[in-house]
């Protein structure tokens, strides 16, 4: 499976990277907004994405909203991923398959990832 993991925080990113790329999938990582936008504007599609709801440029939702805007990531499982239990009191959180607090455990994401 294609994946996008956007998160800031490049330790944590980098341990989901090499956690989901040990289990056989195609992990491409973007530590900004702007750069999560470049990777998912390339050619295919990722199958799952996880955003960050606190990145430096545009916030995790903001993103999301831009990419279900694109017939590409229409459809896509896109997850929001936050420290903040109360992110749904700031945003309108439906535009994403679900919500994911950190630390995200091992076993949730080899779940979500195991389709």
């Amino acid at each position: 499976m294609k994946v996008l993991l956007v998160d800031d925080y490049r330790t944590s990113t980098d341990s989901l990277a090499n956690v989901a790329c040990s289990m056989g999938h195609a992990v491409t990582r973007a530590y900004t907004g702007l750069d999560a936008l470049v990777a998912a504007s390339g050619e295919g599609a990722f199958e799952l994405i996880l955003l960050d709801i606190g990145l430096p440029d545009i916030n995790g939702h903001e993103l999301c909203m831009r990419l279900r805007a694109s017939e590409k990531y229409a459809s896509r499982r896109i997850f929001s991923l936050t420290a903040d239990e109360d992110v749904g009191e700031r945003f309108d959180m439906s535009c994403f398959d679900g919500q994911l607090l950190k630390p995200l455990s091992l076993e949730e994401f080899e779940s979500l990832l195991a389709g």
